[in-house]
């Protein structure tokens, strides 16, 4: 058996054990279709008896027996087909709400490195499309396949009974038509894998650029936005025409065989009548059940290509539910409780890529209640030694200790919980301003969420907005000024009364008075709490006792602001640069320093 073949048997066992879960639906479901394909393929037979047994020979007591019993028989199988498509659809919704919700509590607990390989706009894609098509099939087409494999069996049956050459017509009608069913689903289903993991292509592009419209048109990329998409999306309908022509291919077939068919069943049909082999009656009865087993006939290869496409998502939700994340607690992972705030970072080799570096054997301590600005140009592994400490990542070597512990061997959200991280670019939720400071605490008390706020110094613009803290912010709080929502991402790390805090970046994209007054209110913000700040503006070093200069992945300076410059190293380079206004990447200096 080959990977592929494997992987889908291994879907089909899967949902098959999440059915059984639900035994007592599959069993109401599996009863009254199988009621329900007996009930159809009585009617025939009550046809027969109506014409052979009533009208032939005008007896209208039995016509209107059999007609009232007809009566009696469709009314049993529109109850038997309420119950079965009503516990199909229980069954297979409660199945895909249990596999929506495994697969976006397994979204939410990735390590970050899983989001750097998989684009946003997959994984919506599956957790929406993929659900959607799979709590399709399994409520309609599963039900289907039940439903005409009965429906086909009982009719074949009883045409068998009446007429066993007529009945050989239609089972090799029947064989043709199954084998250009397979071969049509065995052509589709690698073109409907293609389409769905393009529509996950279209959608992160969506996703990136609704996210970033900010950058987009402050960048003028609308035009390379719109073709990118414009090529993707011609990709995807070329996908679905392509899909169109098997479709219409191997759609018209059922039509050719069936309307053959018909005409032979006709023609032999009313050879038999005259000859006295077959009454009208029997005959009547034939080319009805013939009709029914149209449908079955026609349907067979959409049902089965339906089938392969809903075990393809599923296959893609098993993936997400699968995924383990490589951040995770040890077995003997222990509480961070009531800690002094002491942070070392013990030689440590980090890389996103492997064979490119971003820090290089790093080693510094920070003291209790210490204050240390990390200081660097771009790309010298700033954030990345906020994101280690956070634990979004592992490093390669060396170990990074809090009061002691190697973070490694401690429970990760107790770490969390001890630790607060204000990124470069807070996001801000679309609720209200009460509920995105309290959304890390959310049993907070109202009067502790306005004492953060006070300290933030954020609580008088909240209370001058008209519903103050209850106020809605838009999307990522684009309502909202950058040192607003600064404010807001502070307020919320303060609520969790943090020992340690973390600042990414903060005054980056501040202007100059908002990055004075923002700097100014730190300084308390700070007192009693050990504190990393990470920046490439100089002027943060008000903050700082002391500051490490990082290059390359490398400390390369470490000392305080009067050490620092006396040295005339890379700090008194970057302290130059932000003297004439400028920032690093606009500045054309050149700097020599000893590492």
């Amino acid at each position: 058996m080959d990977d592929a073949r494997s992987r889908r048997f291994n879907v089909l066992f899967r949902l098959l054990k999440l059915f059984i879960k639900k035994w007592y639906l599959l069993l109401v479901s599996v009863i009254s279709v199988i009621a329900y394909a007996n009930i159809v393929s009585l009617s025939p037979l009550i046809i027969r008896y109506t014409i052979d047994l009533g009208i032939s020979v005008n007896d209208i007591g039995t016509t209107i027996k059999y007609s009232l019993i007809l009566i009696g028989i469709t009314a049993l199988g529109a109850l038997a087909w309420f119950v079965t498509r009503y516990s199909t659809a229980l069954l297979s919704q409660g199945l895909v709400h249990e596999l929506r919700v495994k697969a976006f509590n397994s979204i939410l607990n990735q390590s970050l490195d899983f989001f750097d390989r998989v684009p946003a706009g997959q994984l919506i894609s599956r957790i929406t499309n993929d659900t959607d098509r799979l709590a399709r099939t399994l409520s309609w087409q599963v039900r289907n396949i039940v439903n005409l494999s009965f429906t086909a069996g009982l009719s074949l049956y009883y045409m068998f009974t009446m007429n066993f050459e007529l009945s050989l017509i239609v089972l090799a009608a029947m064989t043709l038509m199954a084998i250009l069913n397979i071969k049509y689903a065995t052509s589709i289903r690698p073109i409907y894998d293609r389409i769905r993991n393009q529509l996950g292509v279209l959608a992160s592009i969506a996703t990136s650029n609704l996210n970033g419209i900010r950058t987009v048109k402050a960048l003028t990329l609308e035009s390379f936005e719109k073709l990118k998409f414009m090529r993707e999306n011609e990709l995807f309908n070329n996908l679905n025409l392509m899909a169109a022509k098997i479709r219409a291919l191997y759609g018209n077939a059922p039509h050719l065989i069936l309307g053959i068919t018909m005409a032979l069943i006709i023609y032999f049909g009313g050879i038999s009548v005259s000859s006295g082999y077959l009454s009208i009656g029997e005959l009547t009865a034939f080319i009805t059940y013939l009709s029914i087993l149209m449908w079955p006939m026609r349907a067979l290869g959409f049902t089965i290509s339906a089938f392969q496409r809903a075990l393809a998502a599923a296959q893609r939700i098993f993936e997400i539910i699968d995924s383990k994340p490589t951040i995770h607690n040890s077995p003997a992972a222990k509480k961070l409780n009531d800690i002094k705030g002491e942070i070392i970072f013990d030689n440590v080799v980090f890389h996103y890529v492997e064979g490119k570096p971003v820090l290089k054997g790093v080693s510094f301590k920070v003291r209790p209640g210490e204050k240390v600005l990390i200081l660097g140009p771009p790309g010298s592994g700033k954030s990345t030694i906020l994101k280690l400490l956070m634990r979004f990542y592992d490093p390669v070597e060396g170990r990074i200790l809090i009061d002691g512990h190697d973070i490694r061997e401690l429970d990760i959200k107790s770490l969390r919980d001890q630790v607060a991280l204000v990124p470069q670019e807070p996001f801000i939720f679309s609720s209200t301003i009460k509920e995105n400071i309290a959304i890390g605490n959310p049993n907070a008390r109202f009067e502790d969420i306005v004492r953060a706020t006070k300290i933030a110094n954020i609580h008088d613009f909240i209370e001058s907005l008209p519903d103050g803290y209850d106020t809605v912010v838009g999307e990522r709080g684009l309502t909202l000024s950058g040192g607003q929502r600064q404010r807001i991402a502070i307020a919320r790390a303060l609520l969790k009364n943090p020992k340690i805090i973390l600042l990414d970046d903060p005054v980056s994209n501040l202007d100059v008075e908002t990055e004075k007054n923002l700097i100014r209110d730190l300084k308390p913000i700070l007192k009693d709490k050990t504190a990393i700040i990470v920046s490439q503006r100089v002027s943060l070093a008000r903050l700082a006792d002391r500051i490490i200069v990082l290059d390359q992945g490398e400390i390369v300076e470490e000392g305080t602001h009067e050490e620092l410059i006396s040295r005339k190293g890379l700090y008194y380079t970057l302290y130059m640069i932000s003297m004439k206004g400028l920032s690093y990447e606009h500045a054309d200096i050149k700097y020599e320093y000893v590492k």
